[in-house]
């Protein structure tokens, strides 16, 4: 009978609905003919202006009668708006799941980008997954060495894998002549470079091959970035003049924006091979385009074969183009990745509690609804909208907390990541982010609608049913805030364990004194400074005006820089020490004589070098403490004699100095050797300025005195060492900060998760309180029992943290130094913040239950 009365109150309103649509449009369109007729037309010339402006309302009611034939469209709609309105009438409910969400798909969307742009997202060549990197390896020592031009030669005349092989090498060019030098990064590159990748210029041409041979390989390519800023985009920039190292060279053409290879070069010319470059040594890197029906494990097979034909040491190594360039970013990455997903989890189980809590308020009302004939089908789905209107709002604001996410990430990082300025919040974020709104929005939905749902007629209209029926909702909160403990511990473990490991690698000593030291790169033009004579003028003179500068203390060069680079090179001795060892490899420094002194490199034993190791001197080196160690162990290395590759010549050990960290502060010391810069003088060297108190002047100051020697001569990559330091550690920042970030993030959503719970089950409990206060319990023991609770909970999510966090925080050995992904000390400290959190969170529900007047309390039922 109930039923048969709601149908017909149903169809009642439809009808009404229809006619009341009709009159509304009838009487708009009415009133546009009206306004028409004022304007001038006839009445019947209003009337059909005013039809067709606004519509045809037949059509418009046959739309909506159209619309009525779909009722799951019907039902969509009316479950939307219905949400809607009662979304609007708890606005503080809304906001608060709303913000939760937005912060947690926010965070999702920002880390997702980064992964997206720099590891998913395609390079900018044609079929990048068949372009491969060749490297040499020389074990155990160099698992990525640049080849020799003899290495490469056979591999492009043997090789039958690759469709073809092209080199490339790395390249510095001194832009000068029109009263602006700079140093740009460039690249010398065989002239099928472009065919290999699939890239043809935007303006102009690429190389021909008879332009890759010395002599006839005055040509470049410019990049889209120079060509923009250093000649404003002109189309007829082809065919003009570059100077470059002092040498005129004719631009040919200009590539594509996004062409970055090698990653920041700007300018390419052809390799043109000297007589020089075959005695150089390992200098030259190789891609390579497999053939279509070639894998590469079949190329790497073959170019095993190669190399055992030609080398008896040396290996190749086939490698994804892609993981040239992003190296071992992968797995940090999707760590992040991970605890992103952990927040949104822990979000989620937040919104549940909240939604199942607020499920008391709304029992009345679902008990009447199911009262007039809703099926338990029909109220599921219209509390289940709810959820998703609260995902979709949750998740547009995200969009916009991911975007400022990315920003940061840009801001916070900058240069520290391949790609990382690539990375945008592209169509494949924003379905990432859409599809992540709708799992969150199933997640926190599904189950508390389920239950909500779940209530016969006569227990949902009994007096205190909600009560009766709270044990078994009870449970589920309860498993809520476990699950919350359990995510939260994991995400707290490895925030604590990367914050050990940064505070371990900041007290790393990195062997010199970095405090108010200034570096800057030159790289002198061979065909201007040719003779060794001429660089050691201009390193004299240039020295001269530092050391004449005020609050210069003391002014340096060296061919080498910790954390800015140096070159590997073999030696060998000349009697074999008594460990046996007749040669290593070290990192190789040319410097001047004041140099280990200003950087503040410890002498151990024998002395530094001085002014007079100069060319006329007897050749002379100084060791670090490590070779001396590896080499020598306890025999007195000073006076032994030593070869170094390159110029083949004996030099004699004259002193040891301490071990220099050169490319991280993870890194072990490695052999490393020093030579006077005056008997070795290099084209590219560093030069080291101690005591500049003026950091911000300090690029302008060595600018100045290096014009004041050459004015066409640029200074680049002008820093400070502290800087040099700092920068090492980008990742390691960037790791702790973010996944800190989430811990922080994850531990408030757990306080906030637990005191909804308690605060929930106290009021809940009002009259067992009560009664236990009426029986003569005291308020203490009150306040211990709701405290037990929540420490049993605690301790429960903590031993699943536990178990949870000692396989997934493997995955973070490869970002750790020296500490172990099972820490004792960092589990034991987030189980006691995990543990006082929450019990502050609790603390408050528990002593309002406390003091509960009993007598108001016995009234509640």
């Amino acid at each position: 009978m109930l039923r048969e009365v709601v149908w017909k109150l149903r169809s009642l309103f439809r009808r009404q609905d229809d006619v009341d649509f009709q009159a509304e449009m009838a009487t708009h369109v009415s009133l546009l003919a009206e306004r028409y007729a004022r304007q001038g037309m006839s009445p019947e010339e209003a009337a059909c202006a005013a039809r067709r402006q606004f519509g045809n309302t037949t059509l418009l009611q046959e739309d909506r009668r159209a619309m009525q034939t779909f009722p799951a469209l019907e039902e969509l709609w009316r479950d939307l708006r219905y949400a809607a309105r009662v979304l609007k009438k708890s606005p503080s409910f809304t906001a608060a799941v709303v913000l939760t969400l937005a912060l947690s798909i926010g965070a999702n969307t920002a880390v997702f980008s980064v992964v997206s742009g720099v590891l998913l997202r395609p390079m900018p060549f044609q079929q990048p997954a068949r372009l491969m990197m060749l490297e040499d390896r020389w074990l155990p020592r160099f698992p990525s060495f640049e080849a020799n031009p003899q290495e490469f030669q056979v591999w492009r005349e043997q090789s039958r894998a690759f469709e073809q092989l092209a080199a490339f090498a790395p390249m510095a060019f001194n832009f000068t002549g029109d009263g602006r030098p700079e140093r740009i990064s460039g690249a010398r590159v065989s002239a099928n470079l472009l065919s290999v990748l699939g890239v043809n210029p935007l303006v102009g041409r690429g190389f021909h091959a008879d332009e890759d041979h010395e002599g006839s390989d005055r040509v470049v390519l410019v990049g889209n970035s120079l060509w923009r800023r250093r000649f404003g985009a002109d189309p007829q920039v082809v065919g003009r003049v570059l100077t470059l190292n002092d040498v005129g060279y004719t631009i040919i053409g200009v590539l594509p924006p996004d062409f970055r290879f090698p990653q920041d070069a700007e300018i390419w010319k052809p390799f043109g091979l000297t007589a020089d470059d075959r005695n150089k040594g390992h200098f030259i890197r190789a891609v390579g385009r497999l053939k279509p029906d070639v894998t590469r494990e079949q190329a790497q097979a073959e170019m095993d074969l190669i190399m055992g034909r030609i080398s008896q040491d040396w290996r190749a190594t086939v490698i994804p183009l892609l993981n040239y360039y992003v190296g071992d970013l992968r797995t940090p990455l999707f760590v992040l990745l991970a605890g992103a997903g952990f927040v949104l989890l822990i979000a989620c189980v937040n919104v549940a509690n909240l939604q199942l809590a607020r499920g008391a308020v709304r029992q009345a009302e679902v008990s009447l609804r199911i009262s007039l004939g809703a099926t338990r089908g029909r109220v599921f789905r219209q509390l289940f909208a709810e959820s998703l209107l609260l995902a979709a709002a949750g998740g547009g604001l995200g969009v916009l907390v991911g975007l400022g996410g990315i920003r940061a990430l840009k801001a916070f990082v900058p240069g520290g990541i391949q790609r990382l300025d690539q990375v945008t919040l592209d169509g494949r974020t924003l379905v990432f982010t859409m599809a992540l709104s709708a799992l969150a929005g199933i997640l926190f939905g599904v189950l508390p609608a389920f239950r909500l749902s779940d209530s016969g007629l006569q227990q949902s209209l009994r007096t205190g049913a909600w009560v009766a029926g709270a044990g078994s909702r009870g449970h589920l909160r309860n498993s809520f805030m476990v699950s919350e403990i359990a995510l939260a511990f994991v995400l707290l473990t490895g925030a604590g364990l990367l914050l050990k490991s940064f505070s371990r690698l900041l007290q790393v000593h990195t062997g010199f004194r970095p405090e108010k030291i200034v570096a800057g790169t030159i790289n002198l033009p061979r065909a201007t400074y040719r003779e060794p004579r001429l660089r050691i003028d201009f390193v004299n003179r240039l020295l001269e005006k530092f050391e004449s500068f005020p609050d210069v203390r003391q002014a340096a060069v060296s061919a080498g820089l910790p954390f800015g680079g140096a070159d590997d090179v073999g030696i060998h001795f000349d009697a074999p020490p008594q460990t046996g060892a007749t040669g290593t490899t070290a990192q190789y420094y040319a410097v001047t004589s004041s140099y280990l002194e200003t950087m503040g490199i410890p002498l151990i034993r024998g002395r530094f070098f001085t002014e007079r190791d100069d060319a006329s001197a007897p050749p002379v080196v100084v060791i670090n403490e490590t070779m001396a160690k590896v080499c020598f162990a306890s025999e007195d290395p000073i006076g032994k004699r030593l070869e170094i590759s390159g110029p083949s010549y004996m030099r004699e050990i004259i002193g040891v100095v301490g071990d220099v960290k050169q490319t991280n502060l993870k890194m072990r010391s490695v052999p490393q050797v020093y030579e006077p810069f005056l008997q070795n003088p290099t084209n590219n060297f560093n030069v080291v300025v101690r005591g500049l108190a003026d950091a911000a002047r300090s690029a302008e100051i060595l600018r100045s005195q290096v014009f004041a020697v050459d004015k066409e001569q640029p200074i680049s990559r002008i820093r400070t060492m502290e800087e040099s330091v700092a920068r090492s550690m980008t990742q390691d920042r960037l790791w702790v900060f973010v996944l800190g970030l989430f811990g922080g993030v994850a531990l408030t959503l757990a306080a906030t998760g637990i005191y909804g719970v308690f605060a929930y089950s106290c009021s809940q409990r009002t009259h067992e309180v009560g009664i236990r206060l009426a029986l003569g319990a005291r308020q203490q023991e009150v306040l211990k029992l709701v405290l037990g609770q929540c420490l049993r909970l605690v301790l429960l999510g903590a031993a699943i943290g536990l178990a949870v966090s000692a396989m997934v925080t493997r995955l973070l050995a490869t970002l750790l130094y020296e500490v172990k992904s099972t820490d004792p000390l960092v589990q034991a400290a987030v189980s006691a913040i995990l543990i006082g959190v929450a019990l502050l969170a609790a603390f408050g529900p528990a002593w309002r239950a406390s003091r509960v007047n009993p007598v108001i309390a016995l009234k509640c039922e």
